[in-house]
């Protein structure tokens, strides 16, 4: 049961850490079409960025990593591995050093898709 809610707990969060990178980098967009004098007093105002990172540039796709898996699913169920290698030949791109805890992520949040014998498939 601990088990169970640990790893909940640590899905949610990972969850919620990509929508602040999300909400951050379109935050971001919006100061730079205001320009400089809007990005000024926005930065002013804004808490101070704890995370480090240097200039990390996100990788920019035109799905999300959850449809992508959808697609390369919907034909035929996939292992974890075969779906990270599928998802990457149809030109999704990782700005992450660990992809598959992305993946991860995706396929055990939300009930998007069922595991059947490590191999997974849309719910729907």
């Amino acid at each position: 049961m601990k088990t169970i809610n640990l790893k909940k707990y640590v899905a949610l969060r990972e969850s919620l850490l990509k929508e602040k990178a999300t909400l951050e980098s379109r935050l971001a967009e919006v100061n730079a079409a205001l320009g400089a004098e809007g990005s000024a007093r926005a930065a002013a105002a804004a808490p101070a960025r704890g995370r480090g990172r240097g200039g990390a540039k996100r990788a920019k796709n035109k799905i999300s990593l959850k449809d992508a898996v959808i697609q390369v699913t919907s034909g035929k169920p996939l292992a974890k591995a075969d779906i990270l290698e599928a998802v990457r030949k149809i030109g999704y791109k990782f700005s992450t050093s660990d992809p598959m805890n992305s993946l991860n992520t995706v396929l055990y949040t939300g009930k998007v898709f069922k595991n059947t014998d490590g191999k997974f498939s849309p719910a729907k």
